[in-house]
């Protein structure tokens, strides 16, 4: 099975948050985890999110951020997923952002694990598996 993993999802992961461990088994039995490359400022903004919140160190930020991105095998450029997912965005009328892993799944053959409701709604609307727990 291919994954396309949801920022918001590897936060979670990565945080050792509500349901972590439940977000790890799809992770460890996908044949490739893969995710647009605006994954890894998604990662990063949410842990600075935390930083500036005084709940985790810069330190230890840096180290999650490590083991997100190590989460991912293979990185797709935004670049090569904005078209199709800018024209989806309009067609939806959801932001672009979500839009990028959509179209990454879709072209992969893969779902995405996510957290993400309006997503996983979206995901439902295109066709496009959503793995949810």
């Amino acid at each position: 099975m291919r994954l396309v993993l949801d920022a918001s999802a590897a936060v979670r992961l990565v945080m050792r948050a509500e349901r972590a461990e439940q977000l790890a088994a799809p992770i460890a039995v996908a044949a490739v985890v893969t995710a647009p490359s605006l994954y890894a400022s998604e990662v990063a903004n949410a842990l600075g999110k935390y930083v500036q919140a005084g709940t985790l160190g810069i330190e230890a930020a840096l180290d999650r951020y490590a083991e997100a991105i190590g989460l991912i095998d293979d990185f797709a450029p935004d670049t090569d997923l904005t078209t199709e997912a800018l024209a989806e965005a309009a067609r939806y009328r959801h932001p672009v952002y979500d839009l990028l892993y959509a179209i990454l799944a879709r072209r992969t053959g893969g779902g995405v694990l996510t957290l993400d409701r309006r997503l996983a709604t979206l995901l439902g609307q295109m066709g496009i598996s959503s793995i949810q727990v």
